[in-house]
């Protein structure tokens, strides 16, 4: 009786030549085995899976339906089947495939995660993070769908109890490139409030608290591993949590004035003083507190002075309130080991910023007035601080990443760069630049921008997380062509409304262009912030100098208004930190656009329109606009713009490129 299967040697034979990407030899020995083992199970599937990765999808997915019907119960056959059918855009036929793939083996954890992902394209995003969720139980340690499950938490709002999730948000602000923490803020607040006892202990909180209150109500918040990751994060924007953290901070100073605090507390307090040191110490103070702070600083100095040992829970209270870099004592105190990510933090970084910004080149001299500006605005006030940061799990050809972004683009009409050169103008503190260094494959990234600080902080964090592709320059747009270089692809958000003259650095920008080369752009909405040009001209009428102690106390008068009509910008997570209202509210210079100034400008420039960046924002347009050419059409986009004055809140991002003639 003739054997069904080649022998072993023969198989492996095979997988090596398929792990050495030689897929021609593979295919001409696969082909002679075949002659003699016509109902190989074995050899067909590797055959689909080659032909898969050559993209020759209808072959495969013939070898693969021959597969499974040689063996209805060969859970790779399935899978494989599966993912074919997904790249055929045959989803029905994709879900009933890994649906018996898990029939069939329930722990065969990627066909749970592939399945999220047609749910999450079909935008049934609920079943899609239900996947994920199952195929982290089965695999915790399964990457891909951390990044999947980050991906879909940025839109769709967790509405109901889920208490098997929290580990996973809690993964998810621990890993350091997975995901802005910022992004999933909304989800991670509700992971708090709907599957923890956070608004139970957050309800004991009262103006006045006793010590006895106190001790319970840290306790039981020290307990809460999400919110003190969270904590350590980002900024939190919420105001309940604000609120009641101002009240907590209080208490904990009043009682650390006493030597009366709790050393168990300690974790709280590390947490607490790190949330106030990423918010910039935006919680209001009242003149007891900060009497009471100088006070807990001159007992720290006679301490020193007497070689008494200074307390932690003395440190970490004033951190609460100020950075450390503002006391004198600062570089006098021997840290204990409890307070290493809190020197590291205050101290540490500091260091490294003032050494990296000695390094920082400069292509010119900023000498446009209102560049000169915005460059003192962001070097007081650096924006946005962040810790954690969403990377590309591998960087990829330009042409499988535009290809992800549903342009009007023929793919064969851009460049083809192997070792592309990218433009990030106006890099702020890098998360633009560093996010784009890991995505294009070979890429060389050059990031411009005016302010040395924010630069300094930039290339901080790119060497935190080994990101060496990444050029840091000091200096202004208006100057770019002084550095006679073309780029492959230019991008610049949130960048030219803040010129005097958008149009101008705009057209400057378009000057440094290659040919086949694309732009992606970012401007405000005159539409969408309508609420912020009344604040800006509120601020204006009152004549408020752009000074820290301003911004506390207008923040403030802001929320004490209980003014429903500012409700979007107390939601807005720039709310929550000082470079964030400065930005917001206070900036030097803002322009705001409108979809048809856009097309002026695109016709002036030779340009043409590609298409928006917003996935969510393209996802509801579709939902009217049902003619597959109209999200192409800015005519279409500014009458749904008129219904939906609120859609481009977080900008205008569109992609555009050099009409060619």
């Amino acid at each position: 009786m003739n054997p069904i299967e080649p022998s072993e040697n023969k198989i492996k034979e095979l997988i090596s030549l398929f792990d050495k990407k030689k897929f021609d030899q593979l295919l001409k020995l696969s082909n002679e085995l075949i002659d003699k083992f016509p109902n190989s199970i074995l050899i067909q599937n590797i055959q689909g899976v080659v032909h898969t990765e050559l993209k020759n999808y209808k072959l495969a997915k013939n070898l693969f339906i021959k597969v499974v019907n040689l063996s209805p119960n060969y859970t790779d056959g399935h899978y494989n089947l599966a993912n074919v059918y997904n790249k055929l855009d045959e989803k029905e036929r994709a879900i009933e495939s890994y649906n018996k793939v898990i029939k069939l083996d329930i722990n065969y954890f990627k066909a749970h995660n592939n399945l999220g992902n047609i749910y999450r394209k079909k935008g049934l995003n609920k079943r899609a993070i239900e996947c994920y969720l199952s195929t982290l139980e089965i695999n915790s340690n399964y990457k891909v769908a951390y990044y999947n499950l980050a991906g879909v938490l940025q839109f769709y709002i967790l509405d109901k109890e889920n208490k098997n999730i929290n580990k996973y948000l809690l993964h998810l602000l621990k890993e350091k490139i997975i995901v802005r923490p910022n992004s999933i803020a909304p989800n991670i607040l509700n992971g708090l409030y709907l599957n923890t006892d956070l608004k139970n202990n957050l309800s004991l909180i009262k103006d006045k608290i006793t010590n006895e209150d106190l001790n319970y109500i840290l306790e039981n918040l020290q307990n809460n591993s999400l919110l003190m990751q969270f904590m350590k994060v980002c900024p939190i924007p919420d105001y309940y949590i604000e609120k009641n953290f101002v009240k907590i901070r209080k208490e904990i100073l009043n009682q650390t004035y006493k030597l009366n605090i709790d050393k168990n507390h300690i974790n709280f307090l590390i947490s607490l003083s790190m949330q106030c040191f990423l918010n910039e110490y935006i919680y209001d103070q009242s003149k007891d507190e900060i009497e009471k702070i100088k006070k807990i600083d001159e007992r720290i100095k006679n301490n020193l002075k007497e070689n008494k040992e200074i307390s932690d829970l003395d440190i970490l209270c004033l951190l609460c309130y100020e950075p450390l870099t503002n006391f004198s004592w600062s570089n006098k105190v021997k840290f204990s080991d409890k307070l290493n990510e809190i020197f590291k933090l205050h101290l540490n970084h500091n260091e490294i910023e003032i050494q990296i910004s000695k390094s920082i080149k400069s292509i010119s001299k900023v000498e446009d007035h209102v560049s000169i500006k915005v460059k003192k605005q962001y070097e007081e006030n650096p924006y946005p601080r962040w810790e954690n940061l969403g990377l590309s799990i591998e960087p990829r050809e330009i042409k499988e990443v535009i290809n992800d972004n549903d342009l009007n683009l023929d793919l064969k009409k851009i460049t083809n760069s192997e070792s592309p050169e990218i433009l990030i103008a106006g890099c702020g503190t890098g998360q633009h630049a560093i996010t784009t260094a890991s995505k294009y494959k070979k890429s060389k990234i050059l990031a411009l921008d005016l302010s040395f600080k924010s630069l300094s902080y930039a290339k901080r964090k790119a060497n935190e997380l080994n990101i060496n592709n990444i050029d840091f320059i000091q200096g202004d747009i208006l100057d770019l062509e002084s550095i006679g270089r073309k780029f492959d692809i230019i991008e610049s958000v949130g960048v030219l409304h803040h010129m005097d003259n958008p149009f101008k650095g705009w057209k400057i920008l378009t000057s440094c262009l290659n040919k086949d080369s694309l732009m992606l752009i970012g401007l405000y909405s005159q539409k969408a912030r309508k609420h912020i040009i009344q604040i800006r001209n509120k601020i204006n009428d009152l004549k408020l100098e752009h000074n820290y102690k301003n911004i506390i106390k207008f923040r403030k008068d802001l929320i004490e208004s209980n003014n429903d009509q500012w409700n979007d910008i107390i939601s807005s997570p720039d709310f929550y930190t000082v470079s964030g209202v400065r930005d917001l509210l206070f900036h030097v210079q803002e322009h705001r656009f409108t979809i048809n100034t856009i097309k002026e400008y695109l016709n002036k420039l030779g340009l043409t329109f590609l298409g928006f960046e917003d996935k969510l924002v393209k996802e509801n347009f579709k939902k009217i606009y049902l003619n597959k050419v109209d999200i192409y059409n800015l005519d279409k986009w500014e009458e749904y713009e008129k219904s939906n004055p609120r859609i481009f809140a977080g900008m205008y991002q569109f992609w555009c490129k050099k009409i060619n003639i």
